[in-house]
This record gives structure tokens, sequence and C-alpha cells, in this order.
């Protein structure tokens, strides 16, 4: 909670969007249905996960972690983690029934610091339960993988801070709140663009980036907007079975404004 507070407080400070209460409350519904019934079926993802690497194999690749070995290890585990993640959100965005539970995620007509955990429980429960990919590929310690889930975490979530934060030349750098609001835009321009959780990098190398303007903060959500409640918050795909629209479906989201922008 005390991450959460100072969050809010530089979200006041500095906000990209002015943001109505209605949207935090929808967002921690979303959040709470979300991490609420992931812990409940923790337990047979953990048992599925378990299955597979028992048939594959635990920690295909031993990684030295001897002296300064250990943060070169480090290093490496954090840029393959996030090739996956890069990968793994792709596939989240093309294939429709990834696409179906993602786009609760998508959802959000203001993206804050809560909207990072505001994913649907399912999408969750499923990737660890059929995808321990990094469990199976390398033998990761304890303290090392703890360290990775930090360095992983800082930039992913708090890449959907609504702060006014310039990066300047370094926005291509680390993923960062103006690069990730892009990849969350609702203008048909920014569709698909900017999947990294940590490094821009693999957006530059595979073609799905876009370098936002010194003053580029755009609007967010689906086309057509929607929001959230306890029902579909459980549900979301089976009640939309939503498909991504054809780009000659989509109209420009006139019915909202882009972010205001800064008075400098």
């Amino acid at each position: 909670m005390g991450i959460y507070y100072c969050t809010r407080l530089l979200e006041k400070r500095w906000p990209i969007a002015d943001i109505p209460r209605s949207e935090f409350r929808d967002d921690w519904l979303a959040v709470i249905v979300s991490v609420g019934l992931e812990n409940m079926l923790a337990p047979v993802a953990a048992i599925c996960a378990a299955t597979i690497v028992a048939h594959t194999g635990f920690g295909w690749i031993e990684l030295p972690t001897e002296g300064y070995w250990w943060y070169a290890s480090l290093a490496f585990v954090v840029v393959a983690v996030d090739l996956y993640k890069y990968a793994f959100h792709r596939l989240q965005h093309a294939i429709p029934i990834l696409w179906s539970m993602h786009s609760f995620h998508h959802s959000a007509n203001a993206v804050t610091f809560i909207t990072g955990g505001r994913h649907y429980w399912l999408e969750r429960v499923l990737s660890d339960a059929f995808l321990p990919i990094i469990v199976i590929l390398f033998r990761v310690p304890a303290d090392m993988a703890l360290a990775v889930g930090v360095v992983i975490f800082i930039p992913d979530t708090c890449s959907h801070l609504n702060v006014r934060m310039p990066f300047g030349r370094f926005a291509t750098w680390i993923n960062n709140p103006q690069w990730h609001r892009i990849h969350h835009s609702a203008r048909l321009e920014h569709r698909d663009k900017n999947f990294a959780a940590v490094f821009p990098f693999w957006d530059i190398l595979f073609g799905t980036a876009w370098v936002p303007r010194a003053d580029e903060y755009p609007a967010t959500g689906l086309v057509p907007a929607e929001r959230v409640d306890i029902i579909n918050s459980v549900i979301w795909p089976i009640r939309h079975l939503r498909h991504r629209p054809a780009q000659n479906e989509l109209a420009e989201p006139s019915r909202m404004p882009d972010a205001k922008r800064s008075s400098n």
C-alpha cells in the first residue's frame, strides 16, 4: 500500500490526464477480482507447470553464479525474460482467443499505476500453468529470481503511471509512461505499437516501435469505450468473444480528447 500511496502522490502532482474517480474504482474492482481468482487457482497452475517441467526437465542451462558472474547471469536472465514477455505480448494481440482475454487490460479508459495489475484472471493462470518456459530453460537461484522480478516489475508496472515524466533522449532506452501510453492509445496509428516490458530495443528491432513526440500523450482505451463490473470481470472473454476489428472498421475515437497538455 505504501507504493500505491507514493504513486498516487506523483499522479496528482504531475498528471498526464485528469482521471475521474469512477475510473480508479473500475481499476480497483478489476484488480481485486483478478488477484482473488488467480490466488484461488494458483495451486492448480503450479501442479500443471510442475507436471510439464517433470517431463521436459528443469533448468537446461545452468548459469554461473560465482562472484561477478552472478550479475552477468542476472543481466542475461532479465534480457531473456524481457524477450519472452515481448513475444508473448505480441501473440496476445495477434491470436483472437488471447486477445479476447488481453483486451480486458486494454479496456481501461484511463491508465494509472493500478492499471498495471488489471489483467484478466484466466490469462495469468493459463500462462503460469502451461508456459513455464524460463523455468525449463534456465536454472536460476532463488535470490536471482527475486532480483529478476524486481528489475522487471519497476519499468513494466510503473510504465502505467499517469505521470508526465519526460525521458528525452533516453525514451527509447527503457520502458516509461509515455512510451507505454502509446501502446494503450485509442488512436488507429498507435495500434500494436510499443509492446516492450523493459527494453524498447525489442520494439525497434522487430519494427513495432512508435517513438512519441515530446508532447504526445494520447487518450487511451478500447474503441468503442467499455466499462467493467464484477460480472464481466469474471466472464469477460465469454461475454464479448472480442475480435480485433479490421483497420477499416475503426473510426478515430473522437469521443475522447487527448490527455491534457503541459503549458510548458
